[in-house]
C-alpha cells in the first residue's frame, strides 16, 4: 500500500494531467483521514485555486494562518484570491498584513497600488506604484499600473510611453496593447488604436475587451453595424458587463435606428438605463427636431466624465445647481458658463429671453467675452467664469443656479424659438481698424477660411487640411486665414503651391475676439470646420458654410439633414 507521500504525489500528477475534479476529490478523501499538515494544505489549496475553486481555496488559507498569521506565502496566495473574485476589500485586509513583514517587494508593493487603483484612490496608489518602480522598472504589470495612473491624471503622452515600453518588454501582453490603443484614442488616432486593439485580440481572443475596444473604434468610424456585431460577440464572452448593452443602444441611436430605441426607452427599466444613453436620445430626439422632448433630458450631460472633467468648478456647482420647472423672475438666479466657447456662445442666443424676463441675474462667461456680451445685451450683469463658482459661500447667495445650455428647455422647445436675430455686436472702432487694414481688397469677393478644431474632443476628426480648400481660390476673391493657432506651415505650404492668403499677423485669433468679430463681420463668405469661429459668424449673422464629419463626431447642433 502506497504510503501518504507516495499519495500525494500520484494526485498531484494525476491534477496536473488534467483529471482535477477526481484528484481534488481523492485530495479531499485523504485530508480526513491524514494529519491537516500546513504542507498538506497548501498544496490542497493550490490545487483549488488552480481549478478556479477560489472560495474553498481562501477557507484553506485562512485554516494555515490560523497557525501561521506571518506566513509570507500564504498571505500572498489569499490576497492574491480575493483579486481573482473582485472582493478587494477582504483582499486589502491581508495585503496590508503582509505589508507589515514585507514593505520592500515588489510584486506586494505593485499589488497594493493596483488595488488603490482600483479604488479610486489614485494619489496614494501613484506613491506605491512609484516605491515599486524603483525597485524594478522592467515588469509590464507595473508599467500598466503606472501608465493608467498617468492616463487618470491626463498626462497621455507619458501613459503610453510606459504602455509602450510593457510592449517592448513582453510583447505578447494583450493589457498593454489594449491599454495604448485607448490611449491612441485619445489623440484621435483611430488607425493606430485599432491596430493595438486588434492585436490584443490576437493574443487574447477570450477577452471581451479588446472585441469591446474594436467595437468601439467601428463605431466611432459609422461602422455601426458591424460594431454592434462586435458588441454581440463581447457579450457572448462576458454576459455580465453591462457596458456592451449600454454600448449596443449607443450604436442604435447613432444609426438613428428610431423603432428600435424607442422600443428600448420605453421598455427597459430607468434604474439600468444609462445617462450616456440618455443624453444620446435627447441628442436623438433634437436631430428629430422634437426639442421640447430632446431638452428635458439634456441635463443627463452633467453627469458625463467628459463634462465633469471639462467644468473646472463643477465638484462646487454640483452641490447647489436646481432644476426649477419655471424659472422665477423675481429669484437671484446665477448662470454659469459650460464647456468651451463655441457652446458659450451658442447658448447665450437665450440671454436675450432671460435678460429680458428676469431681474435679478448674474451670468459667469469667459474673461475674453466678459465686454463683448456687456455690449451686445446691454446688461452689465456679467462677470468672470469663477467669480462666483470658485467659492461655496458665494454661490449660497442664489436662490437658482444653473448651467447655460440647461436654459434650454425653458427657451428652446419650438423651432420658431430659434429664429434668434444677430446677437453679437462688434466694436465699432476695431470694426474700422480691420476695414483700414483689407481696403485694398474692395473690389473682390472677401471668404474667409478656418480649417482645424485644436481645443475639442474631436479636434482631430473634424479638420481639414488647408490644401483641401484650394477650389475656393480664384482671381476674383481674397481669402482670408481665420484659423487660430500656429498656422505658419499651413500658410507656407499653400504660397508655395501659389495659392495667397491674406494673413492678420498682427491680431492673435484666438484670444483677441473683439477683433476676430471684426474680421467675421467684414467678410462676404465663411467657409469653416466645426470650431468655435463657426459659432461667432453664426451670431453675428455672417452666411457661413460649416463642413462637418459624419456622426460620430458631429454635434447634435449640426446634425440636421436639411443642411442648417
Amino acid at each position: 500500500m502506497q504510503n501518504s507521500k507516495e499519495k500525494i504525489i500520484s494526485l498531484v500528477e494525476d491534477f496536473n494531467i488534467g483529471n482535477k475534479e477526481r484528484a481534488i476529490k481523492k485530495f479531499d478523501v485523504l485530508l480526513k483521514h491524514t494529519k491537516r499538515t500546513q504542507d498538506l494544505l497548501l498544496i490542497y489549496a493550490d490545487m483549488l485555486n488552480a481549478n478556479n475553486n477560489i472560495n474553498s481555496a481562501i477557507n484553506i488559507f485562512k485554516e494555515i494562518l490560523e497557525t501561521k498569521p506571518k506566513n509570507q506565502e500564504v498571505l500572498k496566495k489569499i490576497y492574491t484570491s480575493y483579486f481573482k473574485i473582485e472582493q478587494l476589500k477582504e483582499a486589502e485586509i491581508f495585503l496590508d498584513k503582509l505589508l507589515v513583514f514585507d514593505n520592500e517587494s515588489y510584486e506586494v508593493l505593485r499589488d497594493k497600488a493596483f488595488l488603490l487603483y482600483l479604488k479610486n484612490k489614485h494619489k496614494k496608489s501613484n506613491e506605491y506604484i512609484h516605491r515599486a518602480l524603483s525597485i524594478n522598472d522592467n515588469e509590464v504589470f507595473g508599467l500598466n499600473i503606472f501608465g493608467l495612473l498617468k492616463v487618470e491624471n491626463k498626462e497621455i503622452y507619458k501613459a503610453l510611453q510606459s504602455f509602450n515600453k510593457a510592449i517592448k518588454i513582453n510583447p505578447d501582453y494583450a493589457d498593454s496593447y489594449n491599454n495604448a490603443g485607448k490611449c491612441y484614442i485619445d489623440f484621435e488616432d483611430l488607425q493606430l488604436a485599432y491596430k493595438h486593439f486588434k492585436k490584443a485580440y490576437r493574443l487574447n481572443k477570450n477577452s471581451d475587451l479588446a472585441i469591446l475596444n474594436i467595437a468601439n473604434i467601428l463605431s466611432l468610424k459609422d461602422k455601426n453595424k458591424f460594431a454592434i456585431n462586435f458588441y454581440q460577440k463581447a457579450k457572448n464572452l462576458n454576459r455580465k458587463n453591462k457596458l456592451i448593452d449600454e454600448n449596443i443602444a449607443i450604436c442604435q441611436l447613432r444609426s438613428k435606428n428610431t423603432k428600435w430605441i424607442e422600443n428600448y426607452y420605453k421598455n427597459t427599466k430607468s434604474s439600468l438605463i444609462s445617462e450616456d444613453f440618455l443624453l444620446g436620445y435627447s441628442y436623438f430626439l433634437l436631430s428629430q427636431k422634437k426639442f421640447k422632448e430632446g431638452f428635458k433630458l439634456f441635463d443627463s450631460r452633467l453627469k458625463q466624465k467628459a463634462f465633469i472633467i471639462k467644468n473646472k468648478y463643477h465638484h462646487n456647482l454640483s452641490k447647489v445647481l436646481t432644476f426649477p420647472k419655471t424659472l422665477n423672475k423675481e429669484s437671484n438666479i446665477l448662470i454659469v458658463k459650460e464647456q468651451g466657447v463655441g457652446d458659450e456662445i451658442l447658448f447665450s442666443s437665450m440671454y436675450v429671453n432671460l435678460i429680458k424676463e428676469c431681474k435679478n441675474i448674474k451670468i459667469e462667461c469667459d474673461q475674453r467675452l466678459k465686454e463683448i456680451f456687456k455690449k451686445s445685451f446691454k446688461k452689465d450683469v456679467f462677470y468672470s467664469f469663477g467669480y462666483f463658482s470658485s467659492s461655496l459661500e458665494k454661490l449660497n447667495d442664489f436662490e437658482n443656479i444653473l448651467y447655460a445650455g440647461s436654459l434650454t428647455k425653458y427657451y428652446r422647445n419650438e423651432l420658431k424659438d430659434f429664429d434668434v436675430i444677430p446677437f453679437l455686436m462688434t466694436n465699432k472702432e476695431t470694426d474700422n481698424k480691420i476695414l483700414d487694414n483689407i481696403k485694398q481688397f474692395k473690389s473682390s469677393k472677401k471668404i474667409g477660411i478656418s480649417w482645424k478644431s485644436v481645443v475639442n474632443i474631436y479636434g482631430k476628426l473634424k479638420s481639414l487640411q488647408i490644401n483641401d480648400f484650394k477650389c475656393l481660390f480664384n482671381s476674383s476673391r481674397t481669402i482670408f486665414n481665420l484659423q487660430y493657432g500656429d498656422t505658419i506651415k499651413d500658410i507656407n505650404k499653400i504660397r508655395n503651391e501659389g495659392f495667397e492668403v491674406f494673413n492678420f499677423n498682427a491680431i492673435d485669433l484666438f484670444n483677441d475676439f473683439e477683433s476676430l468679430m471684426s474680421i467675421l463681420k467684414n467678410i462676404d463668405v465663411f467657409v469653416t470646420v466645426s470650431n468655435s469661429t463657426a459659432h461667432f459668424a453664426g451670431a453675428l449673422g455672417v452666411p457661413t458654410i460649416l463642413i462637418c464629419p459624419k456622426k460620430s463626431s458631429t454635434y447634435y447642433y449640426w446634425d440636421y439633414e436639411d443642411g442648417k
